[in-house]
């Protein structure tokens, strides 16, 4: 067996800085919590990110080093949030920006069986997830895709985008991707059942990508292209006392 072996998993997105309304701060971001949790379930895990100098983005890659091998674009800045909870939902400030992935960072990124593309703001443009793919041309591509559903602009709270407002390029690529996976909380029509908003999603996507749409704690609808219609639709167990972020 290889002393080196490639990673099961790639998981690509910005690292973030999250600020909590105690006072608190903490690395954050797809590629920190859903690093943490592949890395718990036995996975092998590599990253790739940009981010900013901040101590908390320190922290988060020294931590993401250890889980395996690691890619960091520098930049300016971390994509920084501002937290709140209000009940069972998460009310996000969007403090400041961060670069978006370039082609350099791109070639340098390890190779892998899955790809988990996660943007958490606009920082994994269509062409860089492009040409991710045809870099590395992974078994699977699934895109987590709540960062290109946000209307974002600096000292403003995050609001969801319609769904005729993100890009028809971002559209064509997401339709050649496995699995796309979306909360129903990131869909400007919220209060719509998963099942409309899976549909609307189903017309822009095309027949290829697996559909996953998370409803919280009422659980998730999944829906497979090759099955003909949506096939669960199944409640989660519910953790009290435990924050929602990660």
């Amino acid at each position: 067996m290889s002393s080196d072996p490639r990673p099961d998993l790639l998981i690509v997105g910005g690292l973030a800085v999250d600020h909590f309304p105690d006072g608190s701060s903490a690395p954050g971001g797809t590629v920190f919590h859903a690093g943490l949790a592949a890395d718990g379930a036995g996975a092998r895990v590599a990253t790739l990110t940009v981010c900013g100098d901040e101590p908390e983005a320190r922290t988060g890659l020294a931590t993401l080093a250890e889980l395996g091998p690691l890619v960091r674009q520098p930049a300016a800045a971390s994509c920084t949030y501002r937290h709140d909870e209000r009940g069972p939902r998460r009310v996000l400030v969007y403090e400041r920006a961060t670069d978006p992935l370039g082609g350099e960072a791109v070639a340098a990124a390890p190779t892998a069986g899955v790809v988990l593309a996660a943007p958490i703001a606009d920082e994994l443009p269509p062409p860089s997830l492009h040409a991710l793919r045809g870099h590395l041309r992974p078994d699977r591509t699934v895109a987590l895709i709540q960062g290109w559903m946000r209307r974002l602009e600096v000292g403003r709270r995050v609001a969801p985008l319609e769904l005729d407002a993100i890009a028809g390029e971002l559209w064509a690529e997401l339709a050649s991707v496995d699995a796309v996976v979306v909360s129903r909380e990131d869909f400007a029509d919220a209060d719509a059942s998963p099942a409309t908003l899976g549909a609307a999603l189903r017309a822009r996507l095309g027949t290829q990508p697996v559909l996953i749409v998370t409803d919280g704690i009422d659980g998730y609808l999944l829906d497979d292209p090759q099955a003909g219609e949506p096939v669960a639709y199944a409640p989660r167990r519910v953790v009290a006392g435990v924050s929602t972020v990660g």
